[in-house]
């Protein structure tokens, strides 16, 4: 008995161990941000009376990457900016500081799906008139459109208003937390023409509210110089994704609102070709009382 107890003691400490370090992981995860940063440019020094003069594998280049728990998971691209030996994207990923040969795997795959693609035999189309082709697409044209015309009334209704509001407005925050926390653009800007360069100054000036702080670009009035260096850096949360997830999940409107879209628009027509419900409840053709239609005089 003693030897029994013993054992349940152990696997016990060995079960709260386990969830406990579930549990460390799932806060990790869900709490620690992942941290973006992007970056970009035009090489342009010197401009050109050319507005096609530059060359895009060369002069233009970008670069972003993602990393998580003090570059415990990161990834990373970059596009352009390398000589013409060089691939166009260059992709690489690191798990604990060791480089995961992500070309490799993604060319086993794709061995891997040529090889197991079964051939399927050829089948003999039947070959449609014009006039139903034609009159396929208008019936596809006027079903869509009845959708449409009814997902807008039913986003009208009390529910449907208050589930949308509820909607756009996780949406936003969820926005809000993804957008960059810095970000900055720099740089000149010629447009060949001093009346179409000066316009530059003038959507800065549009902007300012905007880009006050964050965008200082100059310009030039007489050549094609497209000189621009950019960059952000933000970080996202899990939790802001799940939170927004589970008040739209838990929301009584919103249930309603989805039950009622994959219900669809009522039946247009009636056995006897009379229009009826379209859509916009559950109305159906009067009665006489005896569960028969009226006379049509």
């Amino acid at each position: 008995m003693a030897v029994f107890l013993t054992v349940l003691k152990v696997l016990g400490i060995v079960l709260l161990v386990l969830l406990a370090f579930l549990l460390i992981i799932m806060l990790l995860v869900l709490f620690v941000p992942f941290r973006y940063s992007f970056s970009g440019g035009v090489n342009d020094p010197e401009g050109s009376t050319e507005i096609l003069h530059l060359d895009p594998k060369k002069d233009i280049s970008m670069e972003g990457n993602v990393r998580w728990l003090l570059g415990l998971l990161y990834a990373g691209a970059v596009v352009g900016g390398g000589d013409e030996q060089d691939p166009l994207v260059r992709v690489e990923a690191r798990f604990l500081g060791r480089k995961i040969p992500l070309d490799k795997i993604l060319e086993r795959k794709e061995k891997e799906k040529e090889e197991e693609k079964p051939k399927e035999p050829e089948k003999a189309e039947e070959k449609k008139t014009l006039d139903e082709k034609i009159e396929a697409v208008l019936q596809r044209i006027e079903k869509i459109s009845r959708r449409i015309e009814d997902a807008l009334y039913v986003l009208q209704t009390e529910y449907g208003m208050r589930a949308k509001e509820l909607i756009l407005k996780r949406i936003l925050y969820m926005i809000e937390k993804t957008l960059p926390s810095e970000w900055g653009l720099t740089g000149v800007l010629g447009l060949g023409d001093p009346a179409r360069s000066a316009q530059v100054f003038a959507v800065q000036g549009y902007l300012y509210p905007v880009t006050a702080g964050h965008v200082s670009i100059g310009t030039d009035y007489e050549l094609y110089r497209f000189d621009l260096q950019g960059a952000a850096r933000g970080k996202i949360r899990l939790f802001t994704f799940v939170y927004g997830g589970i008040r739209i999940l838990l929301c009584r409107d919103v249930w309603r609102l989805i039950r009622r879209l994959r219900r669809g628009p009522a039946p247009v027509r009636n056995g006897n070709g009379h229009r009826y419900g379209s859509g916009r409840g559950n109305s159906k053709p009067k009665g006489n009382g005896n569960g028969s239609n009226p006379a049509v005089t």
